[in-house]
């Protein structure tokens, strides 16, 4: 594990640096795996060297001076985030670059995909006039710093104000109970919510902010590259939140099933698609298989009591007990007749 050093220089707190922003743009919505917008090249100036006391990221205060508009008015302050500890393999300065590099894609793909969701439940949301206002989860941009010994990291909107945590885990890992506030009861009806909608592939496990502000946001996935997620797989707390989560009245005002029972691996249920679904009923009552399974309806003709005998020995037929007699039994009584 490698302590990021040299993240804000004393030149840079004193005159300020040089960047390149780049949003993530989701044109099609979560069927788009989301893609760079255009860079936009601006100048920032930092202020404040601790924001807040998180161990998982380190972060700053810094104010736009220029060329970061629309994203970034002149003047607006926003949060510069990036990982505090980072695994890496090699010794090597360029190995620490590239894993600076990538888990900052990461964050900026974990974040801003959560805010697509979230925009989906808060359609779905709005559209039940009790529910009332709704979590919004904030985008973070994906900055580069030329002269700055950890090039890559994100920046966000700046919320003023006392952070509160609504959902997260404990120091073990596991989940914790969430706030008991609005927003807290609000978030853990949106983790209900994704979980069903991507049938317990993915769960928002972090959600923090300021009133209906939201960001420092983590998750956990089913499997190892669920959406281009690499280092997200923990089925082992999916399984838990569908075991411990009780649903609220948000819940229940968006008709979500409970999830008392634990869910069926989800492997398991897309490992037929709904074209398979149709055709295995299809091919147990099919009129061909019904045919070849049930005896062919000329052999049991021959076997059978011919019209013919029946009326030529009427008093025999009526003689006979109620259980049917046999083919080789008629076959006799007809010939001794």
């Amino acid at each position: 594990m490698a302590v990021l050093s040299g993240f804000i220089s004393k030149e840079e707190i004193e005159a300020g640096e040089e960047i390149e922003m780049t949003p993530m743009v989701f044109a099609k919505g979560l069927a788009d795996s989301g893609f760079w917008g255009d860079k936009l090249f601006g100048r920032i100036m930092v202020e404040d060297l601790e924001v807040g006391q998180g161990f998982q990221r380190k972060a700053c205060r810094a104010r736009a001076i220029y060329g970061l508009e629309p994203v970034f008015e002149s003047g607006r302050t926003g949060v510069i985030k990036i990982r505090n500890l980072i695994a890496f393999g090699g010794r090597s300065e360029n190995t620490l670059m590239e894993r600076n590099y990538d888990i900052t894609i990461q964050e900026c793909k974990i974040q801003n995909s959560s805010r697509e969701y979230c925009k989906i439940f808060a359609a779905e949301a709005r559209a039940i006039p009790a529910f009332g206002p709704v979590p919004e989860i904030i985008p973070v941009y994906l900055i580069y710093r030329p002269a700055n010994n950890v090039p890559y990291a994100t920046m966000e909107e700046d919320l003023p104000g006392q952070f509160e945590r609504f959902c997260g885990r404990e120091r073990d890992g596991s989940l914790a109970p969430a706030s008991a506030s609005e927003v807290g009861h609000k978030c853990t009806a949106f983790q209900h919510w994704l979980y069903q909608w991507t049938n317990g592939n993915l769960l928002v496990t972090d959600l923090e902010g300021v009133g209906w502000k939201v960001t420092n946001v983590r998750i956990v996935t089913r499997t190892k590259g669920y959406q281009g997620l690499k280092d997200s797989c923990c089925p082992a707390l999916l399984e838990h939140f569908a075991a411990s989560h009780r649903c609220n009245r948000y819940c229940e005002l968006l008709a979500l099933k409970s999830l008392e029972t634990p869910q069926p691996p989800a492997k398991a249920k897309g490992s037929r698609s709904p074209i398979s679904n149709r055709k295995a009923p299809s091919a147990q009552a099919s009129p061909q298989l019904q045919k070849k399974g049930l005896a062919s309806p000329q052999p049991l003709r021959k076997g059978s009591v011919s019209p013919k005998s029946a009326r030529r020995c009427p008093e025999v037929t009526e003689s006979q007990p109620p259980a049917r007699p046999k083919a080789g039994d008629n076959g006799k009584a007809s010939r001794t007749q």
